[in-house]
């Protein structure tokens, strides 16, 4: 009998940069670390598989960001990388969105999940604003 169990409680497909900056179709889970014969409660962990079929773990008995970024640990020992939302230091779960997977960022009006891309900022240019900022660059104060 294993006495160390996973339940997979999120899957999806994400992409691993390799050091020449290639990208690697990869599927991760993202779950429960179970152990003993009654599975007790353990942590959480997050698995990558590559599509040849190699697999990476990271665990934690905290939390499920620790985890991820044990992950990305070992993913860089073998000269990989993850880029998802979760290991940018701007994302922040919040104390009801803590181990589900999603958090917030900032500059972004929506959750985003933790093995999701990072959200690009997307800066409008208004005329209004742009004349608005020419007017004021030209006012001279105090002459």
């Amino acid at each position: 009998m294993a006495w160390r169990n996973y339940e997979v409680r999120g899957e999806g497909d994400v992409h691993v940069v390799n050091e020449q900056g290639g990208l690697l179709p990869a599927s991760y889970a993202t779950g429960l670390v179970l152990t003993g014969k009654t599975r007790v409660f353990a942590g959480y962990f997050v698995k990558l598989t590559l599509s040849s079929g190699t697999e990476f773990t990271g665990e934690d008995s905290h939390s499920l960001r620790s985890a991820l970024l044990r992950l990305a640990s070992n993913l860089s020992a073998v000269r990989l990388a993850l880029d998802c939302a979760g290991l940018d230091p701007r994302w922040r779960e919040s104390g009801l969105s803590e181990n589900t997977g999603y958090g917030y960022f900032i500059f972004h009006p929506e959750a985003v999940h933790m093995m999701a891309a990072v959200p690009v900022i997307s800066v409008d240019h208004d005329p209004l604003d742009e004349m608005i900022a020419e007017a004021v660059s030209r006012m001279r104060i105090g002459w």
